[in-house]
């Protein structure tokens, strides 16, 4: 998005809310902050949030939002990704592990593994494997949403700043295994 879409979009929420000032230096946080988001993506997040709230949409908002109209899987729940684990266990049993996997959402998919397919499947304990994918389920789509929501700018930060810190404790003998 260029500085100019994102000056029509704090325009917009002027107009919804005229005790919203769009200055300068908002203008600028606001951009290194939402520049890297398309500007289709972030206009109708911010239509979605003048409708849903009576107060101007902060950037925190109007990422979540633009990361939900991105990530269509944002919207499963534990109870969706177990009903999918359920469905392939009854399609696929324990022997076609990897057909079952396949049959499965991404998110879904990589718990399952954490957890182990062959355990899932002949667990005589599904009330207790099943509460055990609801927590990690939960814990992996939070980190996700994290994640997703981070300017690619300052996930490219992060990176460097880690490879800084491998870099001293590999120096002083501190290896990460």
């Amino acid at each position: 998005m260029t500085k100019k879409e994102l000056a029509k979009i704090t325009n917009a929420i002027s107009i919804a809310y005229p005790r919203f000032e769009a200055t300068i230096e908002l203008l600028e946080l606001w951009y290194e902050l939402l520049g890297d988001l398309d500007y289709q993506v972030t206009s109708i997040a911010v239509k979605k949030l003048l409708l849903e709230s009576p107060y101007p949409p902060s950037i925190s908002d109007i990422r979540k939002r633009a990361t939900e109209l991105l990530n269509p899987n944002a919207g499963i729940t534990s109870a969706d990704a177990w009903g999918e684990v359920m469905k392939a266990i009854s399609n696929y049993g324990s022997y076609r592990e990897e057909e079952a996997l396949n049959s499965m959402s991404e998110r879904t998919r990589r718990v399952v593994k954490y957890l182990n397919w062959k355990e899932i499947c002949m667990s005589d304990k599904l009330g207790i494997i099943r509460s055990q994918f609801n927590n990690m389920y939960e814990q992996v789509t939070q980190r996700e949403n994290n994640e997703n929501l981070l300017p690619r700018n300052i996930k490219q930060d992060i990176a460097k700043l880690t490879k800084v810190i491998d870099i001293k404790q590999i120096g002083r003998g501190v290896i990460n295994e």
